[in-house]
């Protein structure tokens, strides 16, 4: 006779458990809680060191997580058919979630150079933003030119609007100036 089998866990992940921690790590970020391995792990039911199987340490889960930031920019980019609707859909995004694009902005060149789906999202920006910032460009040199300069200057806008030092105003009144500026 057999011993008798433990019950089924139910909060136990078979095969998702790498979008569930991304999904809680998302909603952490939201929450303006710090983003623990533990606690995630904690949140999804599982040990810690499950996390590890798809994670190997906290740079490698913040970079899965800003690489899902940058893929929805990249789809609301992808949208956006003039320079205008650009400034305004990428300024939109980043106030509208700014936990996450606070995150996908602090990471560095060597995250993007060693986390290939960081790279690659961070790419579909970059390639979307050229398609309308700079479709008429007349060598590749000016056209990344051309999209860094309104890169840069919606970045700097969003910061130093979230930092509070700009005049103080509702998130759209800023974006209607920024596209005044832009």
């Amino acid at each position: 006779m057999s011993a008798p089998s433990a019950p089924p866990r139910e909060d136990y992940h078979h095969g998702h458990l790498a979008d569930a921690a991304l999904k809680a790590g998302l909603r952490a970020l939201e929450a303006g809680e710090e983003l623990s391995m533990r606690a995630i792990a904690r949140t999804l039911g599982v040990a810690h060191r499950a996390l590890f199987n798809h994670f190997p340490d906290r740079t490698a889960f913040e970079a899965a997580l800003s690489a899902s930031g940058f893929d929805r920019l990249a789809a609301a980019l992808q949208r956006a058919g003039t320079p205008h609707a650009f400034v305004k859909t990428y300024a939109v995004f980043a106030l509208g979630n700014f936990p996450l694009y606070d995150l996908m902005m602090r990471q560095s060149y060597e995250a993007f150079e060693g986390h290939p789906a960081l790279r690659t999202a961070a790419d579909k920006v970059i390639a979307t933003s050229l398609q309308v910032l700079a479709p008429h460009a007349p060598d590749a040199e000016a056209g990344r030119r051309m999209v860094m300069r309104l890169w840069m200057m919606t970045h700097g806008g969003v910061s130093l609007h979230r930092a509070g030092v700009l005049r103080k105003r509702a998130d759209q009144a800023f974006i209607d100036e920024l596209l005044k500026v832009a």
